[in-house]
């Protein structure tokens, strides 16, 4: 009885102190709350990270409402049982901290190479309660070095100088090495090559190993600037080796970006050589610690051209021949004979070997398409003006329609096109039978000829008869692959040097074959898809797909301009003017870092300058041209990065390069001769535009400057602002403050013959963007101008084009819509997404567009082909629409001064004319998923937004009145986690902590329902 009692007080005694220190520490007590998503450098589990400073990051998950975390704790252990048993190399002790991004490693250790670390975090929530990981988090370092020697444990360059053709084709590489016939416990496979490679494990393809997961990585190492430096790639090759007594090593190199024709342009072959050359190590480490180790050397290495890949070229396809393939079966096994092989010869590379796999480019398995219609035709209809009878210019195709569900027959003379139904990058995939010797020939091509002419523009219109594949525009490109039939039973193809830009593959043969099936394999570098929008606007909705289609085309080891002609580079105008959108819609925070690491070694090889063309390729000379709104995509990008993430490392990085730039732009200025606002029907002087860029760069600059602590800087870019401020009202208003965004700098016409004009769309929005005015009277002026030109009111302002349709080209296309809907012409903004009149975004969807077009004019039903001297119908640029989308009319925005998501705002724009009712968007911060999902019906706004834990939003819920607005069909008032800050413009504003909310209000105009 007594002990009962005792028993009871000391109970209760408990209770009392929880009550009374409700923040006392309990492991895991907030049983509805997780830590997930560990990563570090953005990425999951990464392994050959090269970084001294590796940045941790996680996300709190949690539906309770005010959510959020108060401090943190990363432990880090070299083994999984020292992480288990508290033997850590790093704890960052309790940091009292609400950040969970980008939280860099401080310990005392120096990190060593090849070595697997795994961390755990715990957390403290807003009850003090420790939440702690449970996923198995790691990283594993890389060979933490630069120069191609350190850590490579005597690798050297190999090539084969025995090798016929020059340039070389293909090379093989392989090797055998003895095992110690001992458990293993892994091994580590570090590759790098001057072509890009494809490597083999006892004759198995090395994918990358993550979580289970095997990622087909392909076109490694990717696009650098092969002059000054090349990444290598680490993989996890342990399942390849299991517990055998030999090992092979084989490897395939082609020639890629550096050794195809886009490396010539780029002058690295002429540089570096024109040999194709492995550089690898693999260490296999067994359970006792001892190790076996195979690197790249001339003693046990052999090579061959031998190759059943008889050419290969990004441009113009690749040619296999299964005959050869069967001639050396087994080349990268250990049963291979290869004492018919060439010694290989050490290649002499003076580049920098630095690890990365930030952008590489994958099958993405998840995207692959099949066809949707397929079509023959034996002969062609010729047109009248030849004598035919066909109606059409250029003639037509005479075809029937195929089953594509069944076995195709193909006979020798006929042509075969089958329609994947969507534009992409990658390559076909083909299953066929046939007789040995037969050639497969695959064209690939985006559109179909309609056999018309083009009466308004000499250069266009279609290049042959109706239902033909339209290949004008491919300019040099064959994008054309062939495939010689062994005649072995069913044959599979699937090219592994090469990738097109295609929707239609034309399929011909020399002899009778039957086709099995076709499919179309997606190669991209985007990384998971993190942002979706849908709306009550089936065409809207289809722009959007067709954004994010464009985006997987064209990321591609770094952001190219198209993946189908003889191009394929990385402007920089492009990159810069995207990169928002492109963060929006997939987890491409590691490619954009990787794509401003090439900008900034590019940038310390030219003394200070960034190029218009990152890394060099293309036209050679474009790399180290200074052009606004293209060069300063060196400074727009890592702002952007910052934006999205709070994280500061890019700036601190590049800041010191950035820095000079603007000092090589001040000292020399910028082209005046090339670019502008790309293909505007409108255009702005190019000198107008270098004042804008220098304004624009200047403020970022500025608070770039103040983010690291730089006040010096601070001071120089907000004189060097006001000073290009003062300037530009000098020069570019007269005295009734009209823009002279043509006239001042004496400029007629535009490279693409478009004319100049005052009062240019682009010109008035970047003015009204940085503020460049001195009275309210300049303002309200431009937006007049802006308004009367984009209305176009009885076509006076631009001749012969429709009402409410835009005229900017690339430099306009990502601020239209913002600056209109800042100025407070939502309705407008809206008028101009929904147009489908040319030109315009619904313009190319109503024509049948499956990705975005190049030019707003690059087809038409009624006009035909535009010019095809550049007439890409796959070129992202103006997706950037995109971000207005989610930052307006989804309303998720990030707040400026509150960088990376953890403080946000929603602020959705509802269209006043109704024709938008509703939207649904999400989008996966770094902090966790923001929901934001609006409807009007009948003058009622009903909002569903989520607020991730450890997160906090501005929200803005338009009303007539205040006292009408609930949640969760309670009154505001009374609702947990909502502040009432203000009533403004027709919206109340509320701070939101985390959590989920569903908002009913009457809108202005409305009567109470």
């Amino acid at each position: 009885m007594v002990f009962k009692r005792v028993l009871s007080i000391f109970l209760i005694m408990i209770l009392f102190v929880s009550l009374l220190f409700p923040n006392s520490e309990s492991v895991n007590a907030s049983t509805n709350a997780a830590i997930t998503n560990l990563i570090v450098e953005n990425m999951e589990n990464p392994i050959g990270i090269d970084t001294v400073q590796p940045r941790f990051s996680w996300k709190m998950v949690s539906d309770t409402r005010g959510a959020k975390q108060i401090a943190y704790e990363i432990t880090l252990a070299d083994s999984e049982k020292n992480l288990k048993n508290g033997k850590y190399i790093w704890n960052s002790q309790k940091q009292v901290s609400e950040r969970s991004i980008s939280v860099k490693y401080t310990g005392n250790v120096q990190l060593k190479s090849s070595t697997r670390y795994f961390w755990k975090v715990k957390v403290w929530d807003q009850n003090n309660n420790i939440l702690e990981s449970k996923e198995e988090a790691y990283f594993e370092t890389g060979l933490m070095s630069t120069d191609g020697t350190t850590n490579w444990e005597g690798a050297k360059w190999i090539t084969d100088d025995k090798s016929t053709s020059d340039p070389v084709n293909v090379t093989l590489f392989r090797t055998e090495k003895d095992l110690r016939n001992k458990a293993i416990e892994s091994a580590q496979l570090y590759i790098t090559s001057l072509g890009i490679y494809n490597a083999f494990i006892n004759g198995e393809k090395v994918k990358l190993i993550n979580k289970g997961n095997s990622i087909d990585e392909t076109l490694n190492p990717g696009w650098t600037d092969y002059k000054s430096y090349v990444n290598y790639q680490t993989y996890d090759v342990t399942s390849y080796i299991s517990n055998q007594s030999k090992v092979s090593l084989g490897v395939m190199v082609g020639k890629g970006w550096f050794g195809g024709r886009i490396g010539q342009t780029g002058e690295y072959p002429q540089k570096v050589g024109n040999k194709l050359a492995l550089l690898a190590k693999m260490v296999v480490t067994y359970k006792d610690g001892s190790k076996t180790v195979i690197v790249t050397d001339q003693s046990n290495w052999k090579s061959s051209d031998k190759s059943p890949i008889l050419a290969n070229d990004f441009f113009d396809g690749e040619t296999y021949d299964a005959n050869i393939a069967k001639e050396i079966n087994g080349w990268n096994t250990i049963t291979f004979d290869d004492s018919q092989w060439n010694p290989v010869s050490v290649f002499d590379y003076k580049g920098k070997v630095k690890g990365n796999r930030g952008a590489a480019a994958r099958i993405a398995e998840e995207y692959t398409l099949t066809p949707i219609k397929g079509l023959k035709y034996s002969g062609i209809e010729k047109p009248v003006s030849e004598g035919g009878k066909s109606t059409y210019d250029f003639g037509h195709a005479i075809t029937s329609n195929v089953d594509i569900n069944t076995e195709i027959s193909l006979k020798a003379g006929e042509t075969l096109i089958i329609d994947m139904g969507q534009n992409f990058a990658g390559v076909p995939n083909i299953k066929v039978t046939g007789t040995n010797g037969t050639t497969i020939t695959m064209r690939h091509a985006e559109m179909l000829n309609d056999g018309r002419k083009n009466s308004t523009i000499a250069a266009g219109g279609s290049d042959g008869p109706k239902d033909t594949l339209y290949r004008k525009a491919l300019t040099t490109a064959a994008q054309t692959d062939k495939y010689i039939v062994s005649g072995d039973g069913v044959e599979e193809y699937q090219p592994v040097f090469t990738f097109h830009g295609f929707r239609y593959v034309e399929i011909s043969v020399d002899h009778d074959i039957s086709v099995i099936s076709v499919k179309g394999k997606v190669i991209t570098s985007v990384g998971e898809q993190v942002g979706s929008i849908s709306t009550s606007d089936q065409d809207v909705n289809k722009l959007f797909n067709n954004i994010l289609w464009g985006q997987r085309s064209n990321y591609l080891s770094i952001p190219t301009d198209s993946p189908q002609r003889a191009e394929r580079a990385g402007w920089t105008g492009d990159a810069q003017l995207f990169a928002q959108t492109a963060v929006y819609n997939f987890n491409d925070i590691p490619f954009l870092e990787n794509y401003s690491e090439i900008m900034d070694v590019h940038s310390r090889e030219q003394n200070g300058k960034y190029g218009s063309v990152m890394p060099t390729g293309f036209v050679g000379f474009l790399a180290n041209t200074v052009a606004s709104g293209w060069s300063d995509a060196g400074i727009i990008i890592p702002w952007v990065l910052f934006q999205q993430t709070g994280d500061k490392t890019i700036i601190e990085k590049n800041f010191s390069q950035m820095d000079k730039y603007m000092d090589y732009v001040g000292a020399n200025g910028y082209s005046t001769a090339l670019f502008g606002d790309w293909l505007a029907f409108q255009a702005t002087s190019t000198v107008y535009l270098n004042t804008i860029y220098r304004a624009y760069d200047a403020q970022l600059m500025s608070k770039m400057a103040k983010v690291i602590g730089n006040e010096e800087m601070v001071q120089k870019y907000e004189t060097l602002f006001a000073e290009i401020k003062s300037d530009f009202i000098n020069k570019y208003f007269d005295e009734d403050f009209n823009l002279l965004t043509a006239s001042a700098d004496n400029f007629t016409v535009s490279r693409h013959g478009y004319p100049g004009a005052d009062n240019a769309q682009t010109g008035l929005l970047w003015a009204l963007k940085l503020g460049l005015y001195e009275t309210e009277a300049q303002k309200e002026k431009m937006i007049e101008n802006l308004t009367a030109n984009i209305k176009n009111e009885g076509s006076m302002i631009r001749k012969d084009q429709p009402e409410n349709t835009l005229a900017v080209g690339f430099l306009g296309v990502n601020v239209i819509l913002p600056v209109l809907s800042d100025i407070g012409a939502e309705e407008l903004a809206y008028t101009l997404l929904l147009q489908d009149e040319m030109p315009s975004w619904l313009y190319s969807v109503k024509n049948g567009a499956t990705t975005i077009w190049e030019r707003w004019n690059s087809y038409s039903i009624q006009d035909s082909f535009g010019d095809s001297g550049m007439n890409s119908f796959n070129h992202y640029s103006y997706g950037a629409v995109a971000e207005w989308m989610y930052k307006y009319m989804a309303g998720i925005s990030n707040d400026p001064n509150k960088p990376g998501f953890q403080h946000f705002i929603l602020q959705p724009t509802i269209d006043s004319g109704s024709r938008i009712t509703w939207v649904d968007s999400s989008f996966d911060s770094v902090y966790g998923t923001i929901e934001s999902k609006w409807k009007v019906k009948n003058g009622t706004f009903t909002y569903h937004t989520t607020v991730p834990a450890n997160t906090t939003a501005t929200v803005y819920i338009p009303t007539n009145n205040v006292n009408t607005i609930k949640e969760g069909g309670q009154p505001i008032t009374k609702v947990k986690g909502v502040k009432f800050i203000e009533f403004k413009d027709g919206k109340a504003v509320y701070e939101l902590q985390s959590g989920s909310y569903e908002f009913r209000s009457i809108m202005a105009g409305s009567k109470p329902q």
